[in-house]
Formats: structure tokens, sequence, C-alpha cells
């Protein structure tokens, strides 16, 4: 994964560089895991709140690593 979001921030590292108005590529989760409180809902299978953000957390702690 870390391969996957390096080669993406490279890929918006040239597009800034070529003045492109979509420079920037969004990054999201697409799927999380139950933890926490989503063990007691019934959110959609694959696409609980808490664990969404944890992915995220993730997906960003990995760009931040990257960008020092």
């Amino acid at each position: 994964m870390v391969s996957v979001v390096a080669a993406l921030l490279a890929e918006e590292t040239r597009r800034k560089h070529e003045g492109r108005a979509d420079s920037e590529i969004p990054f999201r989760p697409d799927h999380g895991q139950d933890i926490l409180s989503d063990l007691q809902s019934d959110a959609q299978p694959g696409y609980p709140a808490v664990g969404r953000l944890k992915g995220l957390a993730e997906l960003r702690g990995i760009v931040a690593a990257l960008s020092v």
C-alpha cells in the first residue's frame, strides 16, 4: 500500500509541475473494518463509520510519512 500511495503522490507532483487543474488525486478508504461502535450498528457490510475513519487515518499517516 505504501508503494501505491508513493506512486500516486509522485503523479500529483508531476501534474502540479505541468500546471494541471486536476493535480490533486483524492484519497479515501473504500471499505473498513467493523470495530468499536460499528459492531453494534446496522451499517452496510464493509462500510462502517469508525472503520472507514481508521482507514482514512492510516492513508493520511502514509501520506505524511512520505511527505517528510
